[in-house]
């Protein structure tokens, strides 16, 4: 009886660990198993970039605020609808020399969408970033950070460059100002990519307590004797923008 479980238990072991490789290639931040993924920039400037995702929205002109008083630059990965929702909101992104990414039309999670739509997401968002803001995006991040061969396979032919992070302070969650700031300030080190949002990809809550937090956290990071550079810079891309 028991030799007979044996492949039984050993057919559900392997399906285990090909649910949790494929589970580690498609949502693992750092994972390089599907195609180059850049999760971490340079170590040796010191440096941090800040990033946004869900973008453009109504807290979007707040940040920019915060952002131009210190004479920061971030980078905005945006969805498509939302950017035609707040063009002069994204022309005000791209004109204050941020810079921008493509993070989709609607913002799908990509593992449940085939190919054709995968690459229909990231065209799109390419088009309307470029028709928005004359700008053509060089990064893109894909939502809730799940890339898929489809995907990698569209951000190539559009020379889109996959950028994830390694510090978050979890505004998506229910939390404090107070708290998400700690989160980026403890963990950041020289060479993090900090996520932050700008919007919510379902619409529901606004991002106050990211625009209340941003204050403390360029402070916070300044004070630990880390500079905020350019998401371009810190990966060794050239930081001009490029011409749709």
């Amino acid at each position: 009886m028991m030799l007979t479980a044996l492949p039984l238990i050993a057919g559900a072991t392997c399906s285990a660990a090909g649910t949790a490789s494929i589970y580690y290639a498609t949502y693992a931040v750092r994972s390089q198993w599907l195609g180059p993924t850049v999760w971490r920039g340079r170590a040796d400037t010191a440096a941090v970039a800040l990033t946004f995702d869900d973008g453009p929205a109504m807290d979007t002109e707040r940040i920019l605020n915060v952002l131009d008083g210190y004479g920061v630059r971030g980078t905005f990965f945006m969805v498509g609808q939302q950017i035609e929702r707040f063009p002069q909101t994204a022309r005000r992104v791209a004109g204050s020399s941020h810079e921008i990414g493509n993070h989709s039309y609607s913002h799908p999670i990509y593992l449940y969408r085939g190919p054709r739509e995968t690459r229909r997401q990231l065209e799109l968002a390419q088009q309307i970033i470029a028709d928005a803001t004359g700008l053509r995006a060089r990064f893109a991040r894909p939502p809730c950070g799940v890339r898929t061969p489809a995907y990698f396979r569209a951000a190539r032919r559009l020379g889109l460059r996959t950028v994830q992070w390694d510090v978050t302070g979890f505004d998506w969650k229910r939390r404090g100002a107070g708290q998400i700031a700690r989160e980026v300030i403890t963990q950041a080190r020289a060479g993090s990519i900090i996520l932050l949002h700008d919007g919510d990809s379902e619409g529901k809550r606004d991002r106050r307590k990211t625009v209340a937090a941003l204050p403390m956290i360029i402070d916070g990071l300044r004070a630990r004797g880390l500079r905020i550079a350019p998401l371009s810079q810190l990966i060794g891309e050239k930081e001009e923008q490029l011409a749709a």
